[in-house]
């Protein structure tokens, strides 16, 4: 018998519009309410925006979530964090750095606060459709942001930038210890008038990711892999081995 379910945001639960896809709703929706199977969303996206969709669909996703790539595990019920991976403020101006050098717009991702962002090129982040609601600011002084808030950015996602210049940006990442920067990624976002396109690259701790995550939560849940289903890519539903 299965005894977790989880489900990815983007593609998944969310269409191009970013609306959700009521199939995977009923479904996960009967799997909680009437067999009491742990529902978690597992996503990229920062934890405020999945506490968004947590508190609109309280029915059925109550109990974990898993954001910003793995970064983070969050007992809902209890308000607890089970598992957070922080970058020190030391790898953090290393990778604005290298941002501000090869002229790339940048993200940061908080745990339950505002993003912040930087832009260095004036269309970029405006035209990529990622606004978290308007919790977006923008920030001129990143070394006063560390100090004031101290180890609580969690995930950078550089947002725009041709690819040329982030496959350069991937590279000098990757050459740092205990830092990873993902494969070039393509964000689409449809409204009723306009299509919002981005490219970017996710840019975490080594060995962060949603996969890891649901293991590190399987462990203390003493749930074995069999008892899991996850939702993801849109396209398949599968059991998580």
């Amino acid at each position: 018998m299965y005894k977790m379910i989880v489900v990815d945001l983007d593609g998944t639960l969310l269409n191009d519009a970013k609306k959700v896809n009521e199939e995977n709703i009923n479904l996960i929706k009967r799997a909680y309410k009437e067999k009491g199977i742990i529902t978690v969303i597992a996503t990229g996206r920062p934890l405020a925006y999945a506490n968004e969709i947590c508190d609109f669909y309280g029915d059925c996703f109550g109990n974990y979530i898993i954001a910003a790539n793995g970064a983070i595990i969050k007992d809902i019920r209890n308000n607890e964090y089970i598992h957070k991976i922080t970058f020190t403020n030391e790898e953090i101006l290393t990778l604005r750095n290298i941002f501000l050098e090869e002229k790339a717009d940048y993200m940061m991702l908080y745990t339950d606060k505002q993003a912040i962002t930087e832009a260095q090129n004036d269309t970029n982040l405006e035209n990529s459709g990622i606004d978290f609601n308007q919790r977006k600011t923008k920030v001129e002084n990143l070394e006063n942001v560390i100090k004031e808030n101290p180890n609580l950015i969690k995930l950078l996602c550089i947002v725009g930038g041709n690819t040329l210049a982030l496959e350069k940006i991937i590279k000098r990442v990757n050459l740092i210890d205990e830092i990873e920067a993902s494969i070039i990624c393509n964000y689409l976002y449809k409204t009723e008038t306009n299509t919002f396109k981005s490219t970017y690259i996710d840019i975490g701790k080594a060995n962060c990711s949603k996969k890891n995550a649901i293991q590190i939560l399987a462990d203390k849940l003493k749930i074995k892999q069999k008892e899991i289903i996850v939702m993801g890519d849109g396209r398949k539903r599968y059991i998580y081995v």
